[in-house]
C-alpha cells in the first residue's frame, strides 16, 4: 500500500497571499509556472519552514506530545512553504513549483516555456540571470558572503538595460527593516 500525501493546508502565507479561497481550485489546476534555483538541500530544509502572522501562536506538530498530537499545530492555520509552494516530487499528488539545483542548472536550457516565475536563490544560482527570460525573476542575495559578484550583476543588469519600478507604488510592498530589495522591469 503506498502512502498519499496529505492535503495540503495553505495557513497564514496562503491568506496573506490570498489564494486560501481559492484554494480548492488551485489544488485542482495547478499553475505550476515557478521555478526556483539554488542549493536543493538548503531549498528543500527552507521549504519546511512554518509561517505564521505575528498575532498566530505557533506550536508544530511532534509525536513527543501523544495521543493529540494530530490537533496540535493545525488549529492555528499554521502552514509551511511547501505547502504554498508545492514543489514536485515523487509523491506529489499536484504540484506547483519546480526546484532545480543551481550547480546542474545549465542543463536546464533551453527552458520550459510554462515558466512565468523564477527565483535565483544566492550566487550560484544568481550567475544565470543574464540568460533566463520569464516575466517575474526574483533574486535572493546573500549579504553576509563577502564575494559581491551576484549583488553586481543584478545592479548591472538594472542599471544597463531597465526601468525601475517602486516597491510601495507599483508593487504594494514594502520591505520589512533589514532587508534591501530593487525591483525592475528589463524588455524579454
Amino acid at each position: 500500500m503506498s502512502a498519499r500525501t496529505p492535503r495540503p493546508f495553505p495557513g497564514a502565507l496562503g491568506r496573506l497571499a490570498c489564494v486560501e479561497d481559492s484554494w480548492d481550485f488551485r489544488l485542482a489546476y495547478p499553475a505550476a509556472d515557478l521555478a526556483i534555483v539554488g542549493t536543493l538541500s538548503w531549498l528543500r530544509e527552507e521549504l519546511d519552514a512554518l509561517v505564521s502572522r505575528e498575532d498566530e501562536i505557533v506550536i508544530p506538530k511532534h509525536s513527543a506530545w501523544g495521543r493529540n498530537s494530530d490537533d496540535v499545530g493545525t488549529a492555528q492555520g499554521v502552514g509551511s512553504l511547501n505547502n504554498v509552494l508545492l514543489p514536485y516530487g515523487p509523491k506529489a499528488a499536484t504540484w506547483f513549483t519546480r526546484l532545480y539545483s543551481s550547480a546542474k542548472f545549465a542543463d536546464q536550457f533551453p527552458f520550459p516555456a510554462d515558466i512565468r516565475s523564477i527565483v535565483l536563490d544566492g550566487a550560484g544560482a544568481i550567475k544565470y540571470l543574464s540568460q533566463i527570460e520569464v516575466p517575474v525573476v526574483v533574486c535572493v542575495l546573500d549579504r553576509s558572503v563577502a564575494d559581491e559578484t551576484s549583488a553586481e550583476i543584478v545592479v548591472q543588469l538594472r542599471n544597463s538595460r531597465s526601468e525601475p519600478l517602486s516597491l510601495r507604488a507599483e508593487l504594494g510592498w514594502t520591505p520589512p527593516g533589514g532587508v534591501e530589495a530593487l525591483a525592475f522591469t528589463v524588455a524579454l
